[in-house]
């Protein structure tokens, strides 16, 4: 079975309920809603399993292999609480089509993006001079290096001299430069990067909501391997948007599809044949 058109359906085809699974952070929960709110506006039976939120939320450390962040609802900045979605009552996988987590919902997840109706849902003020230097107020490059408790479950992670090494090859287009991080940014990069730079702001302590706002008005977006900075970078038409190619590891590289198939062009480093 096509799993992506099966859940694509028309409101007059006959079957079941759709059942849209949240789960995860700020990044996870809006490609989430984005389905749903996509279905819900095309009058599909489309209800939301909200039961991730149950469980206390629980930020794991850096280093506890396989341990990974639980965490609590993060859509409020949006206007959006748990109570904006219909959850569903008690449906079963013989009574519904439950859309969990994976490459499908990945793809439905970005095509919902893309629409106008469903950004109304998540937009944001153009302003961030209350979290940013005044002298970034021309633009600015910003790079997000997805660490925190992600380094225990990844199985794929940029390495810190990639980020570095492609934000030099903008140093002369663009004055200032953002890095944000969820765990502590070393002196290394920060030198690095500073040299760079006439002005580089660097945010290791930030709140999920600040760092998506600063993603979404940069200029030139270096994304990490995260559906953090992929959601970001689907909501900023006007960014160069710069991804990696790699997201997985080996046994996980076909979720990549859904998110190379938005993309046209990709970097040639120094020496590549």
């Amino acid at each position: 079975m096509d799993l992506f058109k099966h859940f694509r359906r028309t409101p007059a085809d006959k079957g079941k309920p759709i059942v849209v699974t949240f789960t995860g952070g700020m990044g996870a929960q809006m490609i989430s809603a984005a389905i749903y709110f996509s279905m819900r506006d095309e009058r599909r039976p489309v209800y939301a399993d909200l039961s991730y939120f149950d469980q206390p939320e629980s930020v794991a450390i850096a280093g506890d292999a396989g341990v990974c962040s639980h965490w609590s609802w993060q859509l409020e900045p949006f206007g959006l609480s748990t109570s904006s979605f219909n959850a569903f009552p008690g449906f079963t996988k013989q009574n519904a089509d439950i859309l969990q987590d994976g490459p499908v919902k990945l793809e439905l997840g970005l095509k919902a993006l893309a629409q106008p109706e469903v950004q109304k849902y998540f937009e944001i003020p153009t302003d961030v001079s209350d979290a940013l230097p005044t002298e970034m107020a021309d633009g600015f490059l910003c790079v997000h290096v997805r660490r925190g408790d992600y380094v225990n479950v990844a199985s794929h992670l940029v390495a810190d001299n990639a980020f570095v090494g492609l934000s030099g090859k903008f140093s002369g287009l663009i004055k200032s430069a953002v890095v944000i991080s969820d765990s502590p940014i070393g002196p290394d990069f920060r030198s690095a990067m500073t040299k760079l730079f006439e002005v580089v702001a660097f945010l290791d302590h930030t709140d999920a909501y600040t760092a998506h706002r600063i993603m979404r008005n940069a200029r030139i977006l270096i994304c990490s391997n995260s559906q953090f900075s992929l959601i970001a970078a689907a909501l900023n038409p006007n960014a160069l948007v710069l991804i990696p190619k790699q997201w997985f590891g080996d046994s996980e590289r076909h979720i990549e599809a859904a998110i190379h198939t938005h993309c046209t062009f990709q970097i040639m480093e120094n020496g590549s044949v």
